[in-house]
């Protein structure tokens, strides 16, 4: 197993963090609103373009009009019974037929 030791800190790293701008933070926020702002205008002027009324997603396939019926459901009623022997059986003659 590896064992690393990190230095300790000394007072002059902790003058420099001290010292350090908000720059980057301000930079990072800077470039996270105009990423927004360019994703909005790409929405407007999409919008503005096909006219503002049909929404493109309306003749989707994912979205079909006629809705296929949902499968039937079990009848709620008592479990069913699992037959071993009558499995053991038929996994028997089925391995008896394939050789």
């Amino acid at each position: 197993m590896n064992v690393y030791y990190l230095p300790s800190r000394s007072t002059e790293s902790l003058d420099v963090a001290a010292a350090a701008t908000h720059w980057p933070a301000f930079q990072a926020g800077g470039h996270h609103f105009w990423a927004r702002v360019r994703l909005t205008a790409v929405d407007v002027w999409s919008a503005v373009r096909r006219g503002g009324g049909r929404n493109p997603i309306d003749d989707h396939v994912w979205f079909p009009d006629d809705v296929p019926p949902a499968p039937r459901r079990r009848t709620a009623g008592p479990a069913r019974v699992l037959d071993f022997d009558a499995a053991r059986r038929r996994r028997r003659l089925a391995a008896a037929a394939s050789v």
